[in-house]
């Protein structure tokens, strides 16, 4: 691609690149060094730990023919400099170009919120295949183009993975996607100039405020995908918004999409939630949409509304189902394939996984790690106990993050479940006995003695699995999905799943 067609709708700092250099031809975009092959445009990106100031010569030495920068740095003769203000930024606006914006030939839904992304496009993604669709998806889990898997390394990539994701889509007649939007990938650009068709904001509560600092700092950017100041840099057409959460009423309120509310026994929400029946074995409930709301995939909705069953369980779980359906009936599809979609979802892994122990122990695995998450998980599972049974809960916190969160965490777990072990979550570079500490001060203030610490995970989950009887539940919290554990100077494998299995004999 010409360097001029590339470089079309960026803001230029220092000036523009003359016009031969427009003619130019780029092969290819690179914001890791070691990624630059002859031909490329290599894109200087400060980061948080290293700056790509600093691997320019590297990435000259690799075939770099021009390098966009923020910072004045020398160049070799011959050599393009694009002097821009954030590189971060502009970085999404080169991805568009150089892919030819291919989210605008997919049907894009956007799932932001603290809890409940993974599982809501999860559900989005069997509904729309239900409904005929061709898709593809990104959670923190995984990700899938036409059912054939993918990974990346953080909830939501970086803008260049993105449009060379979606365009990956193209390629296998993709034409539908759902994907995980977190408050970092808005913040910093990395779904800038994707094209969404509909947003799903499921709540907001206590997490990343070490990025963030407050509530309203984390709020505001979320808030981004629903303002229409930002429309043209998002895209939407509508959205479906959980008004049970503070939040989500204030987006609601004031957001220029077409809006579909939803509740549990909500009378100012669209789409309700009535008769919830929640067990081991899953949700059976009734959902009514007010005949007011007037929209092609509203049609086929029954007067009294249309009974909706799940092998998911859990009152979160009624929400994340809540959700997905106002996001199907915004993109005019059938009841009847919503139905079978929501059927069909039989769950997401580490996200209130029950696991097979072979001896007779209830044990789920979730990826809980905020104290909403937690609270949540918590009483669901105590809501699952039968007569006599004692819920016991294994968790951590991670390290590097809000610290604030951890007596918070502490404090929730002493006051729902019969007995805790804390334990290490993914210290990184804290002292996990450090970080234990901090959460026993949430059962000191709680004036709970029911619980015990330990600080090695494997052996901790081994010790509330000899502790448990056959009528008790126990919930290891926090790392979910993860097959890793990190320390300061290592990262191992580790899985929640596999050391219960392995304790089992499964």
């Amino acid at each position: 691609m010409k360097l001029s067609v590339l470089l079309e709708g960026i803001s230029f700092g220092a000036g523009m690149p003359d016009k031969a250099a427009g003619s130019k031809e780029i092969t290819g975009i690179a914001i890791n060094s070691k990624k630059v092959k002859k031909g490329y445009i290599f894109i200087a990106i400060p980061g948080f730990k290293k700056d790509g100031h600093d691997y320019i010569t590297e990435a000259l030495n690799n075939g770099a023919a021009a390098v966009m920068a923020q910072k004045s740095v020398p160049l070799p003769e011959g050599i393009i400099r694009i002097m821009v203000q954030d590189c971060r930024k502009e970085l999404a606006v080169i991805c568009r170009n150089f892919f030819k914006n291919p989210t605008s030939k997919i049907m894009m839904a956007g799932v932001t919120g603290t809890n409940g992304k993974t599982t809501s496009v999860f559900l989005l993604d069997s509904i729309f295949r239900s409904a005929g669709f061709k898709t593809a998806y990104i959670t923190t889990v995984n990700a899938r183009i036409a059912g054939q898997p993918l990974s990346f390394d953080r909830t939501t990539p970086d803008s260049l993975d993105l449009n060379e994701f979606f365009s990956n889509c193209l390629l296998k007649n993709v034409n539908t996607a759902a994907m995980e939007v977190s408050s970092h990938s808005i913040d910093l650009h990395r779904v800038d100039w994707l094209n969404f068709d509909y947003f799903l904001f499921t709540n907001l509560t206590q997490d990343h405020l070490d990025y963030h600092e407050n509530m309203e700092n984390y709020f505001t950017v979320k808030n981004r995908l629903f303002a229409g100041s930002d429309r043209s840099l998002f895209g939407g057409k509508a959205a479906a918004v959980n008004i049970d959460d503070y939040y989500g009423e204030k987006i609601a309120a004031f957001t220029d999409l077409k809006a579909i509310t939803y509740g549990i026994n909500n009378p100012a929400a669209t789409l309700n939630a009535k008769d919830v029946i929640s067990s081991i074995e899953g949700i059976d409930m009734m959902v009514s949409l007010k005949t007011s709301f007037s929209m092609d995939g509203a049609a086929g909705w029954k007067h009294g509304g249309l009974r909706v069953k799940s092998s998911l369980c859990g009152h979160f779980n009624v929400y994340n189902i809540l959700g997905s359906i106002g996001i199907s009936i915004l993109a005019g599809i059938d009841p009847n394939k919503i139905l079978d979609g929501i059927q069909s979802m039989h769950g997401v892994p580490g996200r209130f996984e029950k696991i097979n122990t072979g001896r007779k122990i209830n044990a789920i695995v979730d990826y809980a790690h905020t104290p909403d998450g937690l609270d949540n998980v918590l009483k669901t599972s105590r809501s699952l106990l039968p007569e006599g049974g004692k819920l016991i809960s294994v968790f951590g916190c991670g390290g590097d993050r809000d610290a604030k969160k951890r007596k918070i965490m502490g404090e929730l777990s002493a006051n729902i479940a019969d007995f805790t072990i804390i334990t290490s979550d993914n210290p990184r570079t804290e002292d996990p006995e450090a970080i234990i500490r901090m959460i026993e001060e949430g059962f000191i203030s709680a004036g709970d003695k029911k619980y015990i610490k330990i600080t090695d995970r494997k052996e901790a989950i081994t010790a509330a699995l000899e502790m448990a009887g056959p009528e008790d539940i126990v919930l290891v919290a926090g790392k979910g999905h993860e097959d890793y554990q990190e320390f300061a100077d290592k990262k191992i494998h580790f899985s929640d799943q596999e050391i219960i299995r392995e304790w089992g004999g499964v």
